[in-house]
């Protein structure tokens, strides 16, 4: 009885431990930012709260405008992750 009961503490264990992190991450926060010259989507993250994505975002914008970009929105996003993470100027 006690090999049984280690054999399922075993595969309890194992099974917790082999499930990826992001997977069980459904409150993680993401900035998405969009510029529409050059036309670009960048996604950064992942950050714990929204207050955190939002303090960053404005290093973002800095960096951006900095870059010569224009029109600059920023999204912020909560989910297991971003869907990409940067798309390339749209042809």
């Amino acid at each position: 009885m006690f090999e049984i009961s280690m054999l399922g503490m075993f595969f309890t264990a194992f099974w917790v431990l082999a499930q990826p992190a992001s997977s069980t991450r459904r409150d993680e926060w993401w900035v998405e930012v969009d510029t529409d010259s050059p036309k670009r989507t960048y996604y950064f993250g992942p950050y714990d709260s929204r207050q955190e994505a939002s303090d960053r975002s404005t290093g973002y914008i800095r960096d951006l405008e900095n870059k010569g970009a224009k029109k600059i929105t920023i999204n912020l996003k909560q989910g297991s992750k971003a869907t990409q993470l940067r798309a390339s100027e749209e042809s």
